[in-house]
C-alpha cells in the first residue's frame, strides 16, 4: 500500500484551519497524484492506491469540517465521497479477480468451469468499472473540479495547495 505523504508545514501548535488547510491540501494532492495511472489502467496497484489515499481525504475532510461553512463542506464531500465509491466498486472487484484466478489455479477440474465462469462475469463487470472511472473524471476535468477544490481550501484556511511541495516534501 502507498504510504501517505508527509503533510508539509503541519506543526502541531498549528491553527485548527492552517492544519486543516494543509492536510486536506496535501490529501488532496496525494489522491491525484494516482490519477493517470488509474485512467491507464495497466496495473491495479495505481486504482489501489488512489482509493487508499482518497480514503485519508475523507478521513481528513470529516475531522477538519468545522473549518468550512457547512453547505460548501457538503457539496465537496459528496464529490470526494463519489471518487471513493467509484474507485472502491473497482477495487472490489479487482480483489475478487484475484481471489478467483488464485483459486483457478488449485482447482480441480471438475470445478474449474464454474470458476471461468465467474471470472468472466467479474472481467466484464470490472471493465465497465474502467468506464465509470473515466466518465467520472472526465466530469471533474469538465467542471474544473480541482481548481475549484484547491480554490475552496484557500479560501477558508489560507493554505494554497499549488505552494505545498509535490510528493508531500517541505
Amino acid at each position: 500500500m502507498a504510504r501517505a505523504w508527509d503533510v508539509p508545514g503541519l506543526r502541531a501548535a498549528a491553527p485548527f484551519r492552517d492544519a486543516a488547510g494543509r492536510v486536506i491540501a496535501t490529501r488532496w494532492r496525494e489522491t491525484m497524484s494516482h490519477r493517470e495511472g488509474t485512467l491507464r489502467g495497466d496495473d491495479s496497484e495505481h486504482l489501489h492506491a488512489m482509493r487508499v489515499s482518497s480514503r485519508r481525504l475523507r478521513a481528513a475532510m470529516d475531522a477538519f469540517a468545522p473549518a468550512f461553512p457547512p453547505s460548501s463542506f457538503r457539496r465537496h464531500l459528496a464529490v470526494v465521497k463519489a471518487i471513493t465509491d467509484t474507485l472502491g466498486a473497482a477495487r472490489d472487484l479487482d480483489v475478487a479477480v484475484d481471489a478467483l484466478e488464485t483459486l483457478l489455479a488449485t482447482a480441480p477440474p471438475d470445478e474449474r468451469p464454474g470458476i471461468e465462469g465467474l471470472l468472466t462475469l467479474r472481467r466484464a463487470a470490472r471493465g465497465g468499472e474502467d468506464a465509470a472511472i473515466a466518465a467520472l473524471f472526465s466530469r471533474l476535468d469538465r467542471e474544473r473540479y480541482g481548481r475549484r477544490f484547491e480554490r475552496w481550501v484557500k479560501k477558508h484556511t489560507g493554505i494554497d495547495a499549488g505552494r505545498l511541495a509535490p510528493g508531500g516534501r517541505a
